[in-house]
C-alpha cells in the first residue's frame, strides 16, 4: 500500500519503516505488561504481518513463543492483480470498492469474494480457536482480516454494505470464541481498533482523521 502496489504473495515486500515503527509500539505496550499474557501466536504468511509479529514476538507471553503461520490469514486475495499499481487496478477492474459487487463473486480471477474471504476467516480463527481451548492466542494478521472477523462477530451478512469496519494499523483487537451450551459457538468483541499505543507518536493514527 505504501507503494501503492497490490502486495500479494508474490509482491509483499515487508514492512516500510512507518510500519516497523508503529510495530515497534506494539511491541512496547505488550513488554509494559499492562496486557494479558499470550499462550499461543499465529501469523498471516504474508512479509508485512510476518515481520510485524516478529517485532512484537519478544514482549509476548514467556519470551520463548513459537510463530505458527496459518495461510487463510491471509489478507483478502486479489488473485491476478497481485503486484499491479493500483491505478493499474482501478484501469483494469473498474473501482476498489468491492462494496457494490457481487458480494459471492471473486473481485479479480484467481482471488476472493466477499463472501468467501469472511467465511475463509471465520474458519481458520475457529480452527485455530479449537486448536488451543483456553489459550489467550496472539494472531498477527491484516486490516480485512480484522474486518472479517468482526463481520462475523456481529453477523453482519456479506451483501450489507451501511457498516464500515476500518482498522488501525497495528491496533489490538480482542474477539473471544466461545463453544458449547444452549447458544452453541458465540464470537465476543472485547474490544476494538485499540491503538493507544501509538497516540502521542509520530504514527498517531489520529493525525490522519480530518
Amino acid at each position: 500500500m505504501v507503494d501503492g502496489v497490490v502486495g500479494g504473495p508474490a509482491t509483499c515486500r515487508g514492512l516500510s519503516e512507518v510500519g516497523q515503527a508503529q510495530a515497534a509500539a506494539l511491541r512496547d505496550r505488550f513488554a509494559s505488561g499492562t496486557e494479558i499474557r499470550v499462550h499461543v501466536v499465529y501469523s498471516s504468511p504474508l512479509p508485512r504481518a510476518r515481520e510485524t509479529t516478529d517485532i512484537v514476538l519478544p514482549a509476548l507471553g514467556s519470551g520463548n513463543l513459537e510463530v505458527h503461520t496459518h495461510d487463510e490469514l491471509e489478507e483478502f486475495r486479489l488473485g491476478e492483480a497481485d503486484g499491479l499499481t493500483w491505478e493499474a487496478f482501478r484501469a483494469r477492474y473498474g473501482p476498489t470498492s468491492i462494496l457494490d459487487r457481487d458480494p459471492y463473486r471473486p473481485l479479480v480471477p484467481g482471488g476472493d469474494s466477499r463472501a468467501g474471504f469472511r467465511h475463509r476467516v471465520a474458519v481458520a480463527l475457529s480452527e485455530i480457536s479449537e486448536r488451543h481451548p483456553g489459550a489467550t492466542i496472539f494472531v498477527g494478521c491484516h486490516g480485512g482480516v480484522v474486518s472479517a472477523a468482526m463481520a462475523t462477530a456481529f453477523g453482519l451478512a456479506p451483501n450489507q454494505h451501511l457498516v464500515d469496519l476500518p482498522t488501525v494499523v497495528t491496533s489490538i483487537t480482542e474477539l473471544e470464541i466461545l463453544r458449547g451450551g444452549e447458544r452453541g459457538r458465540r464470537w465476543t468483541c472485547r474490544r476494538y481498533n485499540d491503538a493507544v499505543h501509538l497516540h502521542g507518536t509520530e504514527v498517531d493514527p489520529r493525525d490522519e482523521v480530518k
